[in-house]
């Protein structure tokens, strides 16, 4: 195989890792690619239900279900999801649906996408006059800081990422509704007569 077309593979092969959706290329430079919602999404469907467990197993919290949209404005993207709670080694209490926001950071050397500052912005409550009290809000807000520090929003698989030699993901944003991928170098996918030669 020549080098033009392994270059053509292992570009084509990163495409279907960062979107299942098609990649917007419009308003974005040679070396930067668009992608929407839903390949995070699919990533986020297998990574849940969570449990995240506070006060040293004083309190658990149980996180499903996760929704993620991008809102066409603004540089923070949203996440809703269906909790539930218990203390002591109780059943478990449906809370309700919970949406947050936040902003979106890259780390290189985990090749992920983890959340930036989230904040809980609405507590639905699973039963219609349902209470929400401090003590669960304050486990809801533990259980974000957390996550956003150390699981990751969707991970780059590095097997495919590797395939590409020097091109690495430099950084990523959240502009009109998309996540951008910032590369090291200009990714522009070669012609079908390059990759042929």
């Amino acid at each position: 195989m020549t080098h033009s077309l392994e270059r053509f593979f292992g570009i084509a092969c990163l495409l279907l890792v960062l979107a299942s959706a098609p990649v917007r290329a419009a308003d974005t430079r040679d070396n930067e690619l668009s992608v929407d919602a839903p390949r995070i999404q699919q990533y986020l469907a297998g990574e849940f239900p969570r449990e995240y467990e506070a006060l040293g197993g004083l309190f658990t919290l149980t996180a499903r279900d996760p929704e993620l949209t991008i809102p066409p404005t603004g540089q923070r993207l949203r996440m809703a999801f269906s909790a539930s709670a218990s203390s002591a080694g109780g059943a478990n209490t449906p809370v309700g649906r919970i949406h947050m926001s936040s902003g979106l950071r890259y780390d290189p050397q985990d090749s992920a996408l983890y959340l930036d500052q989230p904040t809980l912005d609405e507590v639905q409550p699973a039963s219609p006059g349902q209470r929400v009290d401090e003590q669960t809000r304050m486990l809801l807000n533990l259980w974000l800081t957390d996550y956003a520090r150390k699981e990751p929003l969707y991970k780059l698989d590095p097997a495919l990422v590797a395939t590409l030699g020097g091109v690495q993901v430099e950084s990523t944003r959240i502009e009109n509704g998309h996540i951008v991928v910032r590369f090291n170098q200009p990714i522009t996918l070669p012609g079908l007569g390059d990759a042929q030669d």
